[in-house]
């Protein structure tokens, strides 16, 4: 929240009187069981803001329709999840994770390395028995894709060096 935050307390604000266009306040849940991001959130470094995190309503996991937050992927096993993520850090064992996700408190874990994360968004698949399984385009992403494929085929080439700038003397990366 930054060192220069203070907590208000929501009965001593007259509501009536906070401007609709400019809301002087960041409302923030604070960390425990009844939180909407459960007991652990795992950020992704994304210019979506989209990251993993844990619920407190687990019988969302038995329902076939699961789009229920705003964009974010709540995780069955968190707990599972971060022993994983941790594997290579013995300061963090699973006892020690399982004392911090219950522990109410807000604490931010680095990963030991990083590693990739893919999301991916199907509307449509096969699964095991050959069946094909639609589920409904909550974003509306199939119809960009219908319009994309649809359009006249363009090449488009983008010509970057490496990250390392590891290229040959030879050859001249043009930005």
């Amino acid at each position: 929240m930054g060192e220069k935050a203070k907590v208000v307390d929501p009965g001593d604000v007259a509501w009536e009187n906070v401007p609709a266009g400019s809301f002087p306040y960041r409302l923030r849940q604070m960390p425990g069981p009844l939180n909407a991001l459960g007991l652990v959130k795992f950020n992704l470094p994304n210019r979506f803001n989209v990251y993993l995190h844990d619920t407190p309503n687990r019988g969302l996991f038995a329902r076939a329709k699961r789009a229920f937050s705003a964009g974010c992927v709540r995780i069955q096993k968190p707990e599972e999840f971060a022993v994983y993520l941790l594997k290579g850090d013995e300061r963090w064992p699973r006892a020690r994770i399982a004392e911090a996700m219950a522990s109410g408190r807000e604490q931010a874990v680095r990963v030991p390395a990083p590693i990739p994360i893919h999301l991916l968004y199907w509307t449509a698949w096969v699964d095991r028995q050959g069946s094909v399984v639609f589920r409904p385009d909550v974003y509306q992403i199939d119809s960009l894709t219908a319009m994309a494929l649809e359009a006249p085929y363009q090449w488009v080439v983008e010509l970057k060096p490496p990250p390392d700038n590891s290229l040959p003397k030879d050859v001249i990366a043009v930005p």
